[in-house]
């Protein structure tokens, strides 16, 4: 900030930008060749290199590669020095006679970040101007052969002017020459800060503190040993125990997974012992005990332990993506990513400032920012050039803004892009020196834009990027040294659109933070980088490559299975290994690559079944029931490491028989079995089909049912038909006491002589034939008046 612009400042400036930007239009050969003038004339982006904020690389027929060793000071002063080593090897097939470095500079101050970038993507040889320095001449250099040069020129050397106000970014070209021959050049910067410069910026890093896949302690532990012994989360965590650096954290990483004791296998799997000379192989083996990952659970630790007074902002647990989860509708994985990431707050005894989810600069419009939004952002953080639209203005504003939603105002946190791209490049692949000198004069040329309000820049790397701890470490501590640039906290910005202590005005003096201000959703732009590394605006926005919905809810499926194992489980230790598969696998890591979230799931799903197919129930096949009531014999078989805790589910096809839906929770050990007897109740013969499984003690479905047939009958039916059968025995023994009884004095007289054939043929009775008849009653008479015997019952 200017504590006392000169009058003059304001139109010297406007004239530097005319005079620059009539420069690059007319000349573009001059300054970057036809890279700068394909960026000038479209204004935007159909292509992108890999890096393009790279220091680029030598032409093919260069003869030789120059890499810069070092360059300092970080602030050259009237009195100062500035000293460079360049590396120079030959890539030529023919000797280099006696190289040297020569040093040439641009008096004129950078103005502009565009001129920065053109200044570096140049890779012709400068011959314009005489050297201020040259280096002694070095023995000749064979072809494939290295020699490290080095110059130094003084600041009255340079002639920079030494006012105040002319502080800033200063252009500096290293070329080698060989005799009269000068064969390539390097182009770099200088910061001149002659004394009574009193311009500054607060400036703060938020480093992204995650792995790359969240589930390597699991799927691949050595691998993930290494990097953590030396490898890409070491350099991480040098990084991160940093005080001059905010987080951006995942929270997988302070809640390792817990695995069994002594396991070595790739898949977790305990290590098994075999049995001791002489024992029993067949015995039950050891149940194993659990343990917090040996390697994540350090880590942890040192992350916990070193929070300090930073800012820490949340990603999604595993670094899922939450967008995807949202498009998906997979509202059992979004609450499972949720809960996950607060208990690893809670248990880490951290209070994070917001839960911020990040939309790259290529997708930025109004829908992908209330897309995060709705996926439960509470935080954004979307590439400053994005928001500003297509006229950017001159003065570059805090990285902050402000966007409402339909839940209310949420912060915007607008990383600066060139810068964020530089930083990632820290990988120690690239020429780390240029790098840092390229970082040093965007954020002096930042510094020295004419404003009287307060700017506070936030830089951000890529998630995936491997920074290198010594050269992102020489690049903080060159912030640390940078007298333009005073440290800050993230949160200072978070907290500006809390308060309302901002404007939009750059020369207000009220001493509010020079803010984005209220973001329109409609005014945001996609952009991305051009040739030489300067965000350009997109004709539109690049869709996002969400995760298909079909994998996410096959992951959802396997999450709802291991949320009723869990449930059922007296310790879900075992469970922390599949759980982390499952969430891993909606990584935005995976945007894109649409085969490796459809694995994960697959593997997820494999592990979750062995689990489930380690609990078994096997009713009694083909058993009777002939009373009333009686149990049912049911086997409950845990093969976890772990008692389970569960109730049965009996059904029956047919209302014949009557069971207890309110069945009582049965505790089953680890690694063994319990045999039940659910009641059953008879109302009806016959057979019917039973289906018994497990449900949870909640009621949810722990395993399949299984169908087993069952012959019903019922003991009311037996003891029926036992009382029909003595009663109608008893009616037969009184019959014939009663015969016995009665006998002698009713039984009808024995017939004398023959028989009636006429009457027994009529009646069926026996009776004796009638006596003669007389002379006078003829024996037809006689037999019709004869009196009939059931006549006379009658």
């Amino acid at each position: 900030m200017l504590s006392s612009p000169l009058p003059v400042r304001p139109a010297l400036v406007a004239l530097s930008a005319v005079l620059l930007t009539l420069l690059l239009v007319a000349a573009p050969a001059l300054v970057n060749g036809p890279a700068t003038a394909l960026a000038m004339g479209s204004g935007t982006v159909s292509a992108r290199p890999a890096a393009p904020a790279a220091p680029p690389q030598p032409a093919p027929d260069a003869p030789v590669a120059l890499d810069l060793e070092s360059l300092t000071p970080t602030s050259l002063g009237a009195d100062g020095t500035v000293a460079a080593e360049v590396t120079v090897t030959n890539t030529s097939s023919e000797h280099i006679a006696s190289p040297q470095l020569a040093l040439r500079t641009r008096i004129s101050r950078v103005t502009e970040r565009q001129a920065v970038a053109a200044w570096q993507a140049r890779t012709e040889v400068d011959a314009t101007g005489d050297p201020v320095a040259t280096s002694a001449a070095s023995t000749d250099l064979a072809p494939g052969e290295s020699v490290t040069l080095a110059v130094s020129a003084s600041a009255d050397q340079l002639g920079y002017v030494d006012a105040p106000y002319y502080w800033g970014t200063r252009r500096i070209s290293l070329t080698v020459v060989s005799g009269q021959e000068q064969l390539a050049s390097l182009y770099t910067f200088v910061v001149w800060r002659p004394s009574g410069a009193t311009d500054t910026i607060r400036q703060s890093v938020v480093l992204p503190v995650a792995t790359l896949d969240p589930s390597a302690p699991i799927t691949a532990p050595d691998a993930f040993a290494e990097a953590v012994e030396s490898g890409r989360i070491a350099d991480l965590v040098d990084l991160a125990v940093r005080t001059d650096v905010d987080w951006w954290l995942d929270p997988a990483l302070l809640d390792p997974p817990r695995i069994p004791v002594g396991s070595t296998a790739e898949d977790g799997a305990p290590a098994t012992e075999p049995p001791a000379e002489g024992g029993d192989a067949t015995a039950a083996p050891t149940v194993p005990e659990y343990e917090p990952h040996p390697v994540a659970a350090p880590l942890a630790s040192t992350l916990a332990e070193q929070v300090g007074d930073r800012t820490v902002l949340a990603m999604p647990y595993a670094h899922a993506d939450r967008v995807a989860l949202q498009a998906a509708g997979t509202t059992t994985l979004s609450t499972a990513v949720t809960e996950a990431g607060q208990r690893a707050w809670r248990d880490a005894s951290i209070t994070p400032a917001g839960n911020a989810l990040s939309v790259p600069a290529q997708q930025a419009d109004a829908q992908t920012l209330q897309d995060a939004a709705d996926a439960g952002a509470t935080t954004l953080m979307v590439p400053s050039s994005a928001l500003r639209g297509s006229a950017p203005g001159t003065v570059t504003p805090s990285s902050v803004g402000s966007l409402a939603t339909d839940s209310g105002p949420i912060p915007v946190l607008a990383p600066d892009p060139e810068l964020s791209a530089e930083f990632s490049l820290l990988t120690g692949s690239t020429d780390t020196e240029r790098t840092r000198q390229r970082i040093l004069a965007e954020t002096a040329t930042i510094a020295s834009e004419y404003t009287t309000a307060p700017r506070h820049v936030l830089i951000a790397p890529d998630p995936g990027a491997a920074l290198d701890a010594q050269a992102t470490g020489s690049v903080l501590d060159a912030f640390a040294d940078a007298p333009w640039i005073t440290a800050g906290r993230t949160g200072d910005l978070i907290g500006a659109t809390g308060s309302g202590d901002w404007t939009t005005d750059p020369q207000d003096e009220s001493g509010a933070l020079l803010t984005l201000g209220e973001i329109d959703p409609e005014a945001v732009t996609p952009t991305a980088p051009d040739e030489i590394g300067l965000y350009q605006p997109l004709a539109e926005a690049e869709p996002t490559p969400l995760t298909s919905p079909a994998v996410l809810e096959d992951l959802a499926g396997s999450w709802e299975q291991l949320d009723r194992l869990g449930a059922a489980m007296d310790d879900d230790a075992a469970l922390d290994a599949p759980r982390l598969m499952a969430l891993s696998g909606a990584s935005l890591r995976w945007r894109g690559m649409a085969g490796v979230p459809a694995e994960r799931a697959r593997e997820t799903g494999n592990e979750v079944g062995l689990l489930m197919d380690r609990i078994h129930v096997v009713p009694a096949s083909g058993y009777n029931l002939i009373s009333d009531s009686a149990g049912v014999p049911i086997t409950l078989t845990n093969e976890l490491d772990t008692p389970i805790t569960v109730r049965t589910a009996l059904s029956s096809d047919r209302p014949l028989v009557r069971i207890d839906q309110d069945q009582p929770e049965v505790t089953v050990p680890a690694r063994g079995e319990t045999e039940i007897a659910v009641p059953v109740d008879a109302i009806a013969n016959g057979t019917v089909q039973l289906t018994v499984g497990l449900t949870t003690p909640d009621g949810r479905p722990l395993t399949e049912p299984i169908e087993v047939p069952l012959t019903v009958n019922p003991a009311w039916e037996n003891w029926t038909t036992l009382l029909l059968v003595i009663g109608m025995g008893l009616l037969v023994v009184v019959g014939v006491i009663r015969a016995r009884r009665t006998g002698a004095s009713t039984r009808a007289p024995a017939v004398q002589g023959p028989e009636d054939p006429v009457e027994l043929s009529r009646t069926g009775l026996s009776r004796p034939a009638p006596p003669d008849p007389g002379p006078h009653e003829p024996a037809q008479q006689n037999r019709r008046t004869q009196t009939d015997p059931q006549e006379e019952r009658a």
